[in-house]
């Protein structure tokens, strides 16, 4: 087992400390429009990336299709 000095354990004390303090910060609440902005965009980009997905299967399956066929 390695021996670490006092420096380097009060060092690991203090970043710990820091770490857990950053994680528990109090948060505010947010504004009604601010709310409704962010379940906007969060519907919108579910909406995105799933019409994204359905595009790149379309290409695929159409490309398959083709490599199977001889057209491509």
């Amino acid at each position: 087992m390695k021996n670490f000095s006092l420096e380097s354990t009060a060092l690991a004390t203090v970043l710990a400390a820091v770490l857990l303090s950053m994680g528990t910060a109090a948060q505010a609440a947010l504004p009604d429009g601010a709310a409704t902005a962010i379940t906007t965009y969060q519907t919108d980009v579910v909406t995105v990336f799933g019409l994204l997905i359905a595009a790149g299967i379309a290409i695929f399956a159409v490309r398959k299709l083709g490599q199977k066929m001889g057209w491509l």
